[in-house]
């Protein structure tokens, strides 16, 4: 959508001949040129304990969380891995990207696209080491220029044998995880696997030692380390171990399953027009859903896309229960190897010097709406969870509304530097020196289905507003209202019954963020 870019040709140039206008300044309680630690978790909603969440076990985000600023209320800019990780590692927001999902291509277009250096460029243009490790951009689209040597491979690359998918199918649930498969190809691999193994024996146990091996070789100069974990993204694969940590158990259920009430089939059906072709070398065919039943029973593209989950229809209980103790089991295997970086960090006398910032690229169903995966623009996708622990700065947490986009001017105001002036977010250093002050009016997620629509999402204190838009002539399709504060699940959408002031006061909210949209 070429005209919701917000850059003209000529603000272009004068960005770029002015990338950075504000003079640095150091932050008073902070050590000077302090390391900076990024810790990106993939589809990571924040289903910890430091979050309230009583099952989960995550002693180590949950420590990093008692000694930092938690954010209750951190929103993505995009619920999908591509173009999130652009927004936040670019500061700027999709719509100045182009980038909405995977479907665009990712490219840096310097030339003539946005102006703008990147969040780890621009630590090493002020004298910093820039290294990266793991899933920082998507899977293959790195961008060199962002890093002092080149990123370490964030791909995996299994040592687990291939298992006979027919064999799969004749076992129990509980049993088939346990069968060796490889991670990857997606369609011919397990949705979830529990191998009796070695933290060390999947990548990311791997990763966390030769991130650990690297630590000692960065006290020349001040570094900016990002390290990227995909788990718990798909397949949910962790050591047997961790999985017997959550006994299968209805507790583990979630409490509302069905989809919105009078909302549009496109706000909750999440597979981007295709449909599982298991086998077919390839990951689908078209799929025009007409109707409210058609949208749900092939809802959750990406997960049916693995083996063992069926191609359409409602999951059993059985397996949703299964589903979410594997995603259970892969974020406490991600918290152990983020609890051996965080103590290689005092281990190496690094800790007292160093900024952390964990988050998510964006949130994930677990079976709520219905819905498995990312791809919505509702509160379980687009929320993430955002810890910042900074050397100096007091602990606590906020309510105050945070975006993704918020990291980068936030990390260079921590260490001092000039934040750029392309930056579209705003530093939250107030907060986190201040965890009580209001904050953001809204937060903004926006995410399209291709050829149908583009739903651009606001998120305030009490509401949750969205409007479909036609992708190529952003003729009005449809809008969803939610009143979170007596509605927290999205359960209804109120959009056509609600105050008209209401819901006037939020599209003109939207449009000040989108002012190419029409009404």
């Amino acid at each position: 959508m070429k005209k919701e870019r917000e850059f003209k040709i000529g603000a272009r140039w004068i960005a770029l001949l002015g990338l950075v206008a504000l003079v640095p300044t150091r932050v008073a309680g902070l050590p000077p040129r302090p390391n900076v630690l990024m810790i990106c978790v993939d589809d990571l909603r924040p289903m910890l304990g430091c979050y309230g969440d009583p099952i989960v076990r995550s002693p180590n985000i949950d420590g990093l969380a008692a000694r930092g600023m938690l954010f209750e209320r951190a929103y993505c800019q995009s619920p999908q891995c591509g173009p999130s990780r652009v927004s936040f590692m670019t500061g700027l927001r999709p719509g100045t990207t182009g980038i909405y999902s995977l479907r665009d291509r990712f490219k840096f277009d310097r030339v003539n696209g946005p102006a703008f250096v990147t969040l780890p460029e621009h630590f090493i243009r002020h004298g910093y080491h820039a290294r990266a490790y793991g899933k920082i951009y998507h899977d293959g689209r790195d961008d060199p220029q962002s890093w002092s040597t080149p990123a370490s491979p964030g791909r995996e690359n299994e040592i687990l044998e291939i298992a006979d998918l027919k064999a799969l199918e004749g076992l129990p649930f509980e049993k088939r995880a346990a069968v060796p498969t490889l991670i990857a190809p997606r369609t011919d691999c397990p949705a979830w696997q529990s191998p009796d193994l070695p933290d060390e024996a999947l990548y990311a146990g791997r990763m966390t030692t030769e991130v650990l091996a690297a630590l000692g070789g960065l006290k020349e100069k001040p570094f900016f380390l990002a390290v990227g974990y995909r788990r718990p993204h798909l397949p949910f694969v962790a050591p047997k171990k961790y999985f017997d940590l959550y006994p299968p158990s209805p507790r583990l259920l979630p409490a509302q399953t069905e989809a919105p009430i009078d909302a549009p089939y496109m706000a909750f059906y999440n597979a981007a027009n295709y449909a599982a072709t298991k086998g077919r070398g390839r990951w689908g065919v078209p799929l025009d859903p007409r109707d409210r039943e058609t949208a749900v029973s092939w809802n959750g593209f990406e997960l049916r896309s693995y083996q063992l989950v069926p191609d359409h229809g409602r999951l059993t209980d059985e397996m949703v229960i299964q589903l979410r103790r594997a995603y259970l089991a892969c974020v406490t295997y991600v918290d152990t190897q983020i609890g051996r970086l965080l103590e290689g960090l005092r281990r190496e006398g690094l800790a007292g010097n160093t900024i952390v910032c964990l988050f998510s690229d964006h949130g994930w169903h677990l079976g709520e709406h219905g819905t498995w995966s990312k791809m919505t623009n509702y509160e379980w996708s687009a929320r993430v969870p955002l810890i910042i622990s900074a050397p100096g700065l007091p602990p606590g947490q906020t309510r105050a509304l945070s975006e993704l986009v918020d990291v980068y001017p936030t990390l260079c105001e921590l260490a001092g530097l000039p934040i750029p002036n392309h930056a579209e977010g705003d530093s939250l250093l107030p907060w986190l020196r201040d965890p009580a002050l209001a904050g953001k009016t809204a937060a903004f997620t926006q995410f399209p289905r291709k050829g149908w629509a583009m739903g651009r999402a606001v998120r305030t204190d009490r509401y949750r507003y969205v409007e479909w838009h036609d992708e190529e002539t952003d003729e009005f399709k449809a809008r969803e209202l939610y009143d979170l504060g007596s509605d927290p699940g999205e359960t209804v959408n109120i959009a056509g019954r609600a105050d008209e002031a209401v819901v006037a006061g939020l599209s003109k909210l939207l449009r000040a963020r989108w002012p190419s949209v029409r009404p």
